[in-house]
């Protein structure tokens, strides 16, 4: 990649800083009156439903047969008749007190508030006490039975219910009222000619049903266990600062460190990121904000794959090495709240798909998390990191000293954007090829991180820079360790690697500062 190239793509990603109620037994549904004799176009649709039968057959076609010589003379109204709904429960939904359910796994669900007309009811699954529960996917499974509706009757006064999965059913399930009402119906076997439709029972008739009104009540009681591990707040604003981030894993020799930046967050003192965090260990850098911000506030809204551990022992603890975690995440925040998640062993789910066994401290659930939702699993230094290493706007600047072997300039400035000036070595100065002087420093990027010592002796060039706010006081030293390569350190602490040809271009810029008939070189080889 050339360096005009390169300066492209760092000017880019540097841009100046300037997300009622029918209860017990089955309603009585009424056939719709006969009329004497046939019409014409009844005779024919009867005369193709035969047709039908002897190509195709089944009680599909019997029932519309059936239907339609009870209907109306026109067929448009038999058409309407079989999709029409057929309420089956209107009860009021405020006055319902509790759901039991029998099935694979007998639970029961009792509501803990009632709710007014602004505010849904809650409900909790008896012995999941404590433990957090999918409140979206409970209020589905209590209004669907509240308002239970057909499409249409398979049969009435049903005498052999197990051709329909209905004994044993599937499903059991009773809806008690606050009167001491009850409301209760079977969920049997899918329509085997209509893959969306169930065969439930509410008294001795069998009706067609939706699966997604009944397919909650075949599932088990793990099946409404939040699967959200951390809720996300409803809105950006609401977010908490991360102030800081700890990610220990046993693949990595030193831990990464990340920490919120005031500096960067306060748009008029920092240019060249919009990373409001930076890393502090294993080595200084800036953070890439699209690359990071999945590290810094991934734990928010975090979601597994399931619950495979409730009100975990000491030994699923050890059996699934959580107790000797595989990597810990500690997250603290402005809200003096501190979280701590842990990875332990993989497993693979019943699906096929391999998870983590994952626990956040303070929770009484184990859960089953992929690595692709969990990037702390396998992040390095690098993949976060900006290769800025300057990225102060130029009319912040209250001091900057550069020196190399041969030479020493101090700067000093003060104003803003639009009436900046500077000094050199206390006197006056022409602030614009100070300007383009600072501008060849952004230019300077990182283009490798370095996780080594730093060299013996002193470094071969240095820059100090402090910012009129207060907020920026730091020094960026430039080590020549080859012919080819320079490391370079912030405050000491080593952070990248560049080219040694970056470094002897610095000095030449340096050099030639006053002898303003010469340009300064912003590319290097």
């Amino acid at each position: 990649m050339s360096e005009e190239t390169k300066k492209d793509e760092y000017i880019a990603e540097n841009a100046d800083a300037e997300a009622d109620t029918i209860f017990g037994a089955a309603p009585e549904v009424k056939p719709a009156p006969q009329k004497k004799g046939m019409a014409k176009n009844l005779k024919t649709l009867i005369l193709a439903l035969a047709l039908a039968a002897v190509v195709g057959g089944g009680l599909t076609t019997v029932m519309l047969l059936r239907r339609a010589t009870g209907g109306n003379e026109s067929t448009d109204t038999t058409a309407s008749t079989e999709a029409a709904n057929i309420p089956l429960n209107t009860a009021d939904v405020l006055n319902l007190t509790d759901v039991d359910i029998k099935g694979e796994e007998p639970f029961h669900l009792k509501r803990t508030f009632r709710g007014r007309e602004d505010a849904a009811a809650k409900y909790t699954i008896e012995g999941y006490d404590g433990l957090a529960l999918d409140e979206a996917l409970l209020s589905t499974l209590v209004n669907n039975g509240n308002a239970l509706e057909a499409n249409r009757i398979a049969e009435e006064h049903v005498t052999e219910p197990a051709k329909y999965g209905l004994e044993p059913a599937r499903a059991e399930v009773t809806l008690t009222y606050e009167d001491g009402t009850t409301f209760r119906f079977k969920v049997g076997d899918p329509a085997p000619t209509e893959s969306s439709l169930t065969y439930c029972s509410v008294g001795d008739t069998v009706y067609l049903i939706r699966n997604s009104l009944v397919s909650n009540y075949c599932k088990t009681a793990s099946s409404f266990l939040s699967k959200t591990l951390l809720e996300a707040p409803a809105d950006e604003a609401s977010y908490p600062v991360v102030d800081n981030m700890r990610i220990t894993r046993r693949d990595l020799d030193r831990d990464i460190y990340l920490e919120y930046d005031t500096a960067a967050a306060d748009d008029t003192s920092v240019g060249g990121t919009a990373a409001t965090h930076v890393m502090r260990e294993p080595i200084f850098t800036y953070l890439n904000v699209e690359k990071s911000k999945d590290i810094t506030h991934g734990m928010f809204g975090l979601t597994a794959d399931e619950v495979p551990v409730i009100r975990p022992t000491e030994e699923d603890l050890t059996r699934t090495g959580l107790d000797d975690p595989f990597c810990t995440v500690t997250m603290n925040t402005n809200d003096g709240e501190s979280r701590v998640l842990k990875f332990g062993n993989t497993y693979e789910s019943a699906d096929g798909v391999t998870l983590y066994y994952t626990i956040l401290e303070g929770t009484n659930e184990i859960f089953g998390v992929r690595a692709d939702n969990a990037k702390w699993l396998t992040v390095q230094p690098g993949d976060i990191s900006s290769s800025n290493i300057f990225v102060t706007n130029v009319w912040n600047i209250a001091t900057l000293d550069i020196k190399d072997k041969a030479h020493k300039l101090n700067f000093a400035g003060e104003g803003n954007k639009d009436n900046y000036t500077v000094t050199k070595n206390g006197a006056a100065c022409e602030t614009e090829r100070f300007r383009t002087l600072y501008r060849f420093l952004l230019y300077i990027y990182g283009e490798e991180l370095y996780l080594g010592e730093l060299p013996d002796g002193e470094p071969d060039a240095e820059v100090h820079l402090t910012t009129q706010n207060g907020k920026e006081d730091y020094t960026i030293s430039f080590y020549r360790i080859s012919d080819l390569k320079t490391v370079v350190a912030r405050d000491g602490q080593p952070s990248y690697v560049i080219r040694s040809s970056a470094l002897d271009t610095l000095s030449y810029n340096i050099d030639i500062f006053d002898d303003t008939d010469k340009e300064f070189k912003t590319t290097w080889q």
